[in-house]
């Protein structure tokens, strides 16, 4: 059966970015893999998801966070994104599965 609320719902994703990035050296030297910049754009790859997911409907995203977060984290808090996002930082590497739980414990709509 269609749930009739379902299109007025909120539409969430988890974005993993806790990773090293270690494949994309010497990019990732001083900023974490989600913030290197996709030649020719001037925007991070992180930046291109966001857009990305907003096409598809979502509204709301957790990132989480590891490596350089707080470079990750201020360029979140000042770009203009076409979704609400919320960061969550691992203060240890939790894995993709650990990082997952981690993340989805913060979006904000659980159901």
């Amino acid at each position: 059966m269609t749930d009739p609320n379902a299109a007025s719902r909120p539409v969430q994703a988890v974005v993993l970015a806790g990773g090293q990035g270690s494949r994309l050296r010497p990019y990732t030297d001083d900023r974490p893999k989600p913030m290197v910049e996709i030649p020719g754009t001037g925007t991070p790859i992180i930046g291109h998801q966001l857009t990305w997911l907003a096409e598809e409907g979502v509204t709301d995203v957790v990132v989480s966070c590891g490596h350089l977060a707080d470079v990750l984290e201020k360029w979140l808090d000042s770009a203009e994104l076409p979704v609400r996002v919320t960061t969550v930082v691992e203060s240890e590497p939790l894995g993709r599965g650990g990082g997952l739980k981690y993340a989805a414990a913060h979006l904000p709509h659980p159901d």
